[in-house]
């Protein structure tokens, strides 16, 4: 239950997060802000906990690079085409590339009602974003989004693995978002030139406020990969395009077709199998 709690929380703060990220002027500027305070404000806590060692820092390293390049990935979808469109895509095969790993790399038993729940929950914010295939920028949008889905399967499997081998998980977690936060300083600007760095100074505001929503999301997420399976949990964290997509129709004018609803019907189903014993 504790792990259910935790991955139910992220899910709700993580449409929260996506949503105002597409609302910034700059969303690459913003993930960088997203970053850099997330590492700034758990710097004191790093005093209080031990330092990770071993492949735990193999771990850190490598889901900071991941993390850079989803950062990028996700942007790039989100100017592309329509929040409602792209995030239900992103994060409907994010669980797909994740149960597959789980599997195949850290092997963890299938369980046949929660693969069944994650097809649930992958076929049906797929289904959302297929939707709007006639939107404008839905190519290209699709195509970021599908990197970015591929790289949410990668630093799912490490991050999972990263809080187990870790003793004290919070170690493993207040360390990831100054990894995270170094990772993007140093390649933002490297992408984007200075510019982004003037739009990042303009929006400090937001920034702070999304930084800490973003400890909240995925501190939750990596607690909760301690405690469950991974693929089953990953999958149950994108519920979050239900909430994402209420938000995205009250606050930017998006609307829900039968389709639609629908296919958020299969998510619900799918969030019931996946707490199936």
């Amino acid at each position: 239950m504790v792990a259910i709690a935790l991955i139910l929380v992220s899910a709700i703060v993580h449409a929260v997060v996506n949503l105002l990220t597409k609302r910034a002027d700059d969303k690459y500027a913003m993930r960088l802000l997203i970053g850099v305070f997330s590492a700034l404000f758990v710097a004191p806590a790093l005093f209080v906990v031990p330092l990770p060692h071993g492949q735990a820092v193999l771990l850190l390293v490598a889901t900071a690079a991941v993390h850079a390049v989803y950062e990028l990935f996700l942007v790039k979808s989100y100017e592309s085409a329509a929040f409602s469109a792209v995030y239900p895509i992103a994060r409907g095969t994010g669980p797909l590339f994740t149960a597959i790993g789980a599997i195949l790399i850290l092997r963890e038993p299938p369980v046949a009602l929660h693969l069944a729940g994650i097809a649930f929950v992958s076929g049906g914010v797929i289904s959302i974003g297929l939707s709007h295939r006639a939107s404008k920028g839905i190519a290209s949008g699709m195509m970021y989004a599908l990197a970015t889905g591929f790289t949410i399967g990668c630093y799912t499997l490490i991050d999972a693995s990263g809080v187990r081998v870790t003793p004290n998980p919070f170690s493993y977690v207040l360390w990831f978002f100054v990894a995270h936060g170094f990772c993007v300083l140093v390649t933002a600007p490297g992408i984007r030139g200075r510019a982004v760095i003037v739009e990042a100074r303009r929006q400090w505001r937001l920034g702070i406020l999304l930084g800490v929503l973003s400890i909240t999301t995925y501190g939750a997420a990596m607690l909760a990969y301690r405690f469950g399976a991974t693929a089953k949990l990953a999958a149950l964290r994108e519920t979050s395009v239900l909430f994402g997509t209420a938000l995205a129709m009250h606050f930017l004018g998006e609307h829900m077709t039968l389709r639609r609803w629908i296919a958020a019907g299969a998510i619900v189903a799918g969030a019931i199998l996946l707490q199936a014993q």
